[in-house]
């Protein structure tokens, strides 16, 4: 089994094939298509939320012959747990992000391309945050915290860290990827930072896929598919950039990943016909 996490990217919105249901035509469940593909992604996740599900998941599935596979998103985005519940399909968890404080012009201008459901949707969303108090709650948490580089940066790697090292103490192979990779060249980061500097220095770069660049400076998949001109929906990548995607990552996935699932797979049934024999 591959357990997949990540943001909208990876659940696959404004894929063909994305009618309220994970896509089966996004990156990871092309990688995946020879295993058992168990995708926990959700549009609007952050790099919190992804850890929940993922962990979650994995604990759920103990004892089976898993892997992961995660793409991390932007930072900016936090994820909390209210007291009452916020009318979002995740319950009392949300995750907030600077667009449940902007306005409607404000929105329009990251568009790719106009979509006028998407935005009808997004104003809904706001609404509701409204209605609930969550938009107060995310314009004070901005103005105070949630904007600043260094937050978003330490929230991002403490993030990675976390997980990491949750999956190779569980000896779970992994692969990490992002939409993003603005949170290991900023500022923040070069700035020596004790703190930073401590949890940058833990990420096992090993494990992680690049995509390429133009400018030989290592792109996420979102930065990527930009700069190369795929075809965009309003924000997400559309079907060619995810199989080239896919294409570029398959050795790295098969070094990483399905090599290490076929070769467990066949020390698990060895193991199991040993004990039934004896």
């Amino acid at each position: 089994m591959i357990i997949v996490g990540g943001d909208s990217f990876i659940y696959g919105s404004e894929l063909a094939d994305c009618n309220g249901v994970v896509s089966q035509s996004t990156f990871p469940a092309l990688l995946s298509k020879e295993q058992e593909y168990n995708c926990v992604a959700w549009p609007g996740f952050g790099n919190d939320s992804i850890s929940r599900t993922v962990i979650a998941e994995c604990e759920r599935y103990r004892g089976t012959n898993r892997a992961v596979l995660v793409s991390w998103t932007f930072p900016g985005r936090y994820e909390f747990r209210f007291n009452y519940l916020t009318r979002q399909r995740t319950l009392h968890w949300y995750t907030i992000n600077s667009w449940d404080i902007e306005d409607g012009e404000t929105i329009k201008k990251y568009f790719q391309t106009w979509n006028q459901s998407v935005f009808n949707s997004q104003m809904r969303h706001i609404k509701t945050a409204k209605e609930t108090g969550i938009y107060d709650f995310a314009k004070t948490f901005y103005h105070h915290v949630g904007s600043s580089e260094y937050w978003e940066t330490y929230s991002v790697l403490k993030e990675i860290v976390y997980l990491q090292n949750y999956l190779k103490s569980n000896r779970i192979p992994y692969m990490f990827t992002s939409a993003d990779v603005s949170v290991f060249k900023n500022s923040t980061v070069n700035s020596n930072d004790q703190t930073i500097s401590s949890l940058y220095g833990q990420i096992d770069f090993d494990r992680y896929f690049f995509f390429p660049s133009h400018d030989d400076n290592p792109k996420g998949f979102y930065q990527w598919a930009l700069e190369n001109k795929y075809a965009i929906g309003t924000t997400h990548p559309l079907e060619q950039a995810h199989i080239d995607a896919a294409n570029l990552m398959r050795s790295k996935f098969d070094e990483l990943v399905k090599e290490y699932l076929e070769q467990d797979h066949v020390g698990n049934s060895v193991s199991s016909e040993i004990k039934r024999i004896t």
